[in-house]
Parts: C-alpha cells; sequence; structure tokens
C-alpha cells in the first residue's frame, strides 16, 4: 500500500507537470508523447516543490496538500479545455515495430532494475538522509511545510541553506502515507530515470531517417553504472540524479531551440532551468552552462524575448533563493573558504592534483564504462562536421561543466583538498552525465545512418 499511495502522489505531481507543458506548448506543434511526458515529470516534482514552499507559509496539513493537489489538476484541466489538446495515437501491439519493441523491453528492464535497486538494496547514505530526508521529516512533522523557524534557529546540522526540492517532493510523499517512510520516498530516483529516458526518447523521435535510432540514443545512457547505483545514483537517495534530469531536460530543449527556433523550447528550457539552484547550490554551474549555450542566440539574433524566458527564470529563483537565505540569516555552508581572486591565487598549487584526479575520475571505467572517451569522440565528431555552430550547444552544456566543476576546489576550505575532491567530484560528474550520453547517441545515431544526417542534433 506503501508503494502505491506513492505513485499516486508522484502520479499527481506529474499531472501537474503536464498541465505546465500543454500550456507552454504551441497549439500548432505535433505533440511528442515521450517529450511531454518526460518534462512534465521534471517541471510536475518542481511545481509540487514550489508550491508546498510557498504555500507552507500560509497553510500546513491537509489545507496544503489539498492546495498543492487543486493546483496541479487545475493545471491539467485548464491546459486541457483552453487547449483542446487530443492524445497522440498510441500504435497497438500489432503495430509494433521490431526495434519498438527492443526499446520498451530495455526501459521495463532497466526501470525495473532501478526500482529494485533503490527499493531493496540501495541505502539513503549520508546525505540522503541527514542532508535531504531529514528535511522531508520535518515538513511531514510541520504539516508538509519548512517551517520559517528552521530557516531562522540557529542548529545548523542538517545544511539549512541546501534547497529543498527533492525533501518537499519527499515530504509530499510522506503526506499521501500518513507516516515517514524512507524505502518509499526512494522511488522519487527511478522517477527522474523515468524521465531522462523519455526525453532521450523524445530525441532519438525526431531521427525518424532511421528506425534503430531509439536503441542507439539510450544504450549510452543505459550502460552507465554510475547513473544506476552507487553515491548520486538515480537508486541512492542524494539529489544528483534529479539534478541530472532536470538538467538534460534543460539541454534537450536547449538542442531543440537551436535546431528549430520554436519559442515553446526556450520556454520549456527556461523553466527546467529555474528548478537547477532550487535543486542544489551546485545548480548554480549547469545554470550557466544553459545560459552560455544560448547566450550566442540572444546576441546575434538580438531576441531578448528568447534571454527573458530561457534564462532569466533560472537566475530569478536563484537570486530569490539567495535573498530569502540572506532575509532569515542562514549562513553559507563552511566547505568553501569563499568565492574571490584572493582565495583562489592562494590555492593556485592545486592546479596539477587538481587535473590529476579529474583524469582519474573521468577514466573510471568501472564508475563510467567508457562515457567519457565516447564524449570525447562525440564532441571532435561534432566539431569537424561542417555546419557551423553545430558543436557550440553541446561544447557548452556537456564540457563547460566538466570544466567548471574541478575548479571550484580552488575555493575549497579543506584541508586536505583530496578528501573533499575524492568525495564530492564524482557526484558532481553525475550531474553532467545524462547529458553526455545524450550527446553520444546522438553522434552514434548520426554515424550510423546511412547516407543521410540525423535531424536531432542540427
Amino acid at each position: 500500500m506503501g508503494i502505491f499511495l506513492s505513485l499516486v502522489a508522484l502520479s499527481i505531481a506529474f499531472v501537474g507537470g503536464l498541465g505546465v507543458v500543454l500550456l507552454l506548448r504551441s497549439h500548432e506543434s505535433k505533440p511528442d508523447i515521450c517529450g511531454v511526458c518526460g518534462t512534465a515529470l521534471v517541471l510536475g516534482a518542481g511545481l509540487v516543490s514550489l508550491s508546498s514552499f510557498c504555500l507552507g507559509f500560509l497553510i500546513q496539513g491537509v489545507p496544503l496538500r489539498c492546495g498543492v493537489t487543486a493546483i496541479c489538476l487545475g493545471a491539467a484541466g485548464y491546459a486541457w479545455k483552453r487547449r483542446n489538446w487530443a492524445l497522440p495515437a498510441f500504435p497497438g501491439l500489432r503495430r509494433f515495430t521490431a526495434p519498438q519493441a527492443i526499446v520498451i523491453a530495455l526501459v521495463a528492464a532497466q526501470m525495473g532494475f532501478v526500482t529494485w535497486l533503490a527499493l531493496y538494496r540501495e541505502s539513503l547514505g549520508w546525505d540522503g538522509l541527514f542532508n535531504w530526508e531529514s528535511k522531508a521529516r520535518v515538513a511531514f512533522l510541520n504539516g508538509g511545510a519548512i517551517p520559517l523557524q528552521y530557516y531562522t534557529s540557529n542548529y545548523d546540522f542538517f545544511h539549512r541553506s541546501y534547497p529543498p526540492l527533492v525533501p518537499l517532493l519527499e515530504a509530499w510523499i510522506y503526506g499521501f502515507l500518513g507516516r515517514m517512510d524512507q524505502s518509499t520516498i526512494k522511488l522519487i530516483g527511478p522517477y527522474f530515470y523515468l524521465a531522462v529516458t523519455l526525453l532521450l526518447l523524445s530525441v532519438a523521435n525526431r531521427t525518424r531517417q532511421w528506425r534503430w535510432s531509439g536503441i542507439f540514443v539510450l544504450l549510452p545512457f543505459l550502460l552507465v553504472p554510475a547513473l544506476a547505483m552507487g553515491q548520486g545514483s538515480a537508486s541512492s537517495g542524494y539529489v544528483d540524479f534529479p539534478l541530472s534530469a532536470i538538467y538534460v531536460c534543460g539541454v534537450v530543449h536547449c538542442a531543440e531551440y537551436w535546431r528549430t527556433r520554436s519559442m515553446e523550447s526556450a520556454r520549456l528550457l527556461g523553466l527546467s532551468a529555474a528548478l537547477l539552484p532550487f535543486t542544489k547550490a551546485d545548480g548554480i554551474v549547469p545554470l550557466l552552462c544553459l545560459a552560455v549555450a544560448i547566450a550566442p542566440l540572444v546576441v546575434r539574433e538580438r531576441n531578448w524575448k528568447l534571454g527573458a524566458w530561457a534564462i532569466l527564470p533560472g537566475f530569478g529563483v536563484w537570486l530569490g533563493w539567495s535573498a530569502f537565505l540572506s532575509s532569515v540569516g542562514v549562513q553559507r555552508e563552511a566547505d568553501f573558504a569563499g568565492f574571490t581572486p584572493a582565495i583562489f591565487l592562494s590555492h593556485v598549487d592545486r592546479a596539477g592534483p587538481l587535473l590529476v584526479w579529474t583524469l582519474e575520475e573521468l577514466t573510471a571505467l568501472r564508475r563510467w564504462s567508457l562515457l567519457w572517451p565516447l564524449a570525447a569522440a562525440a564532441l571532435f565528431y561534432l566539431i569537424r562536421d561542417r555546419e557551423k555552430w553545430r558543436w557550440y550547444p553541446w561544447t557548452a552544456t556537456v564540457c563547460l561543466p566538466l570544466l567548471l566543476y574541478p575548479c571550484v576546489f580552488f575555493f575549497s576550505a579543506w584541508d586536505p583538498v583530496e578528501a573533499h575532491v575524492k568525495i564530492s567530484l564524482p557526484r558532481l560528474f553525475v550531474h553532467v552525465a545524462s547529458a553526455a550520453a545524450l550527446m553520444v547517441g546522438v553522434v552514434l545515431v548520426e554515424a550510423m545512418t546511412p547516407g543521410e544526417r540525423s535531424r536531432s542534433a542540427r
């Protein structure tokens, strides 16, 4: 019963996200059921958490749960009525081709495996328990909302400055259960894993030249061990994989805007990016990378509307969260000495060791398989392509964060810094891994498509 009620809670979040997606999509656009559902899973989680956070200062308990549910169901109902959407035709069993049947089998098997790992094999771990689930407990014991007193108190064992998107989603599940159950909230990991899978399939669906494209777009993602098991994975209860799912959602819509110049892609990119700083403090790095990826189009085409939709929401949420923490007197974490030129210059001697540790991590085959060597080869393929600028969004969204994340340790307050790097760097690279797997899959399909170029990454 606990698993069923958890699925009900997550389904309501999905319905709310579906309403947001349908409201932002153009009525003339052809609905892609994988892209719509994958984006809805991501935005639905954000809608529930942001609604719980904002309404939680006014109402708690059953009224809060009813209010958030009304927002989710109301968004979907209003979108359906206003847009008069029709569900895309779903092929019958006899109409499935062999590649489609293989994709369905792969997705079902992997989802079953990740769910089994999450529920029965992997524990929450230190961060999953003390930094994230503890906040969900605080919220559950206060009627589903994190009280203002939590932020104004001087007790900071649970890292008050950490953003609450995932803890509030966990508290949302606890509210439906009527009790705290650490095993059921781990369904959040498979929830986001399914979102990434659907988003990757949506990219494959745009590649109509080759019927096997879905399999080869998915394989690089499915074969990365660090995304399915271990600390920071979809089965771990950490926030790193949800952040990775949100980031790849932004990357998919960023690539789609580069291909089509569709404003609906810009709007969905902006909302996806807005969830990054509300998920984890590290979300500012992928947010910056998405801004860098879209900035040339804003400047070159003088499309300020694009900038308003794609860039401003994310930085607005980041500034709002920072202002809130400052207003209630929450201090930043002591893991970093401060992001100043003086700190950087005093730690510049860390450059050599950081380079070595980064290369060691990128070549850790047991954790990443061949993802990063294949990503380097894929980028080289894109750079040598004759079409100008085609390589740029992938460089900004995959390579740039791989450069920025190791650089943050120049500002680490840990001594020795190696311990900080060894603990954190593998989980930071999880944020980028789904996007890197997507890039590899797209290039793999293009390289194997006979005689034609895939349209999916143009």
